[in-house]
């Protein structure tokens, strides 16, 4: 094999045109690993473009278009024009992967990486990054939901009847999937076994905050990383991506809540939107519940074990300001819950550079405890139950409808505000860097 000189390899990196084919194939296979893994569209385009730099090409030269199922990379420059696209058909939050790619490329300039090395390193990190098994992702869904349970009803029995019944829906949903059924309807089957299973606990179990379970055994089927991402992307131009992770979202919400309405068919329970789960005063449940949540959720979206204990600490931060300015100085549930998320998402972009993490993997995890689709699920049951409800109930469903839709916008811009407000400077910062390792690649020459 060939052994380039350290000026060869320098020429390469430095030379758009040179082994263009597979600089283009990187790019596509960092933008395909960040969209499957649960990255927002503007967070891709800026690792892409961070990835063209260290491989020399120019900016004015590329052209990047992103959709939900496809990433498209055109370069054009005087008469030559070459375009390529690759299909991103599965989409799992994967956090720790998203923390690897960015890092890796920051490893690729200190290091000065060969384009052969470079490539290599990002082939390889499918197979390099830890994920959790399936049966522990199962256990941290079902303690996810139960730790909403207690604190929303600050009751024990609460808190492990909701983890029994997660996991009941949790592997239905998953041997449904392995034995190839769809994936929402996989999603309407656990939802259903789950709500079953608790309203089974609520029948024979005389205790009234079993209500809470009914409300908390399916919320491990939120889609909380695509529905925040969704407006992400939308407040950043980014408008066909984020409707296209919209009505996925809503696809997935609407067969959870199909699962729901038809375990509960035949039941007498009156539509639990009326169970009110806003805060009224303080108690240790407020700190536990996010914790659990936040930690657990964590888990699922494959976050590295290291980081869990910091990002249960912001799950606890966002909800413990969003339940103080509810609670004790009258602000509206959207209100509180962006300043919550907000300050979270401030201190965790400072906080990530000291952690060695990217912000995403530290702030996304932490904004679920706020439960961003909650409400929204709750809507869809009752449109579900329409024709059952009277005047008071179809207010009640508007106002859960509005407030959910709200709180979703509130989270979502609050954990995109260190970018919207220090974009120029975060820009700046990072090109900033870039040149200086730039700079020293020709120092051992």
């Amino acid at each position: 094999m060939k052994q380039f000189t350290l000026a060869e390899k320098n020429k390469v990196l430095e030379t758009p045109f040179i082994y263009i084919h597979r600089k283009l194939n990187i790019l596509l296979n960092i933008g395909k690993l960040l969209m499957e893994c649960g990255a927002d569209t503007e967070r891709i385009t800026s690792e892409m473009l961070k990835a063209a730099t260290f491989m020399g090409i120019p900016h004015e030269y590329l052209n990047i278009h992103i959709t939900y199922t496809t990433i498209m990379v055109n370069l054009f420059h005087e008469e030559q024009s070459i375009t390529v696209f690759r299909k991103t058909p599965v989409h799992v939050p994967n956090m720790a992967m998203i923390n690897a790619v960015a890092k890796l490329t920051w490893r690729a300039f200190h290091r000065h990486y060969s384009l052969t090395t470079y490539e290599r390193q990002i082939g390889n990190l499918e197979k390099a990054v830890a994920v959790y098994p399936n049966w522990l992702k199962g256990i941290a869904c079902a303690f996810g939901s139960a730790g909403l349970a207690y604190l929303f009803s600050g009751d024990l029995i609460t808190l492990f009847v909701t983890i029994l019944c997660s996991l009941c829906g949790y592997f239905t949903r998953c041997i449904s999937l392995r034995f190839g059924v769809n994936e929402y309807l996989g999603i309407a089957l656990g939802a259903f076994t789950a709500m079953i299973v608790a309203y089974g606990f609520y029948s024979y179990i005389e205790l009234g905050s079993l209500l809470y379970v009914l409300v908390c055994c399916t919320l491990f089927l939120v889609p909380g990383v695509p529905l925040i991402n969704s407006v992400i992307d939308t407040i950043n131009n980014h408008i066909l991506a984020g409707a296209t992770r919209a009505i996925r979202t809503l696809l997935i919400v609407g067969s959870m809540t199909l699962g729901m309405a038809m375990a509960l068919y035949f039941s007498p329970i009156p539509a639990f939107s009326f169970i009110d789960i806003r805060p009224h005063v303080f108690s240790i449940q407020h700190f536990i519940g996010p914790f659990l949540a936040a930690t657990s959720f964590a888990v699922l979206f494959n976050a590295p074990p290291r980081l869990l204990f910091y990002i249960g600490l912001g799950g606890v931060l966002s909800v413990t300001i969003r339940n103080l300015l509810f609670v004790e100085y009258g602000f509206s549930i959207p209100g509180s819950t962006f300043i919550g998320a907000a300050v979270m998402s401030i201190i965790f972009v400072k906080l990530s550079s000291l952690l060695r993490t990217s912000g995403p993997v530290l702030i996304v995890p932490s904004a679920i405890a706020l439960m961003p689709g909650i409400l929204l699920y709750r809507f869809v049951f009752d449109l579900l139950h329409i024709s059952s409800l009277d005047v008071s109930g179809l207010l009640y469903m508007a106002q859960n409808g509005t407030s959910g839709v709200l709180s979703i916008i509130a989270i979502a811009v609050g954990v995109a505000i260190p970018d919207v407000v220090a974009q120029k400077y975060l820009k700046q910062h990072r090109l900033r860097r870039i040149n200086e390792l730039l700079a020293t690649r020709h120092q051992d020459d």
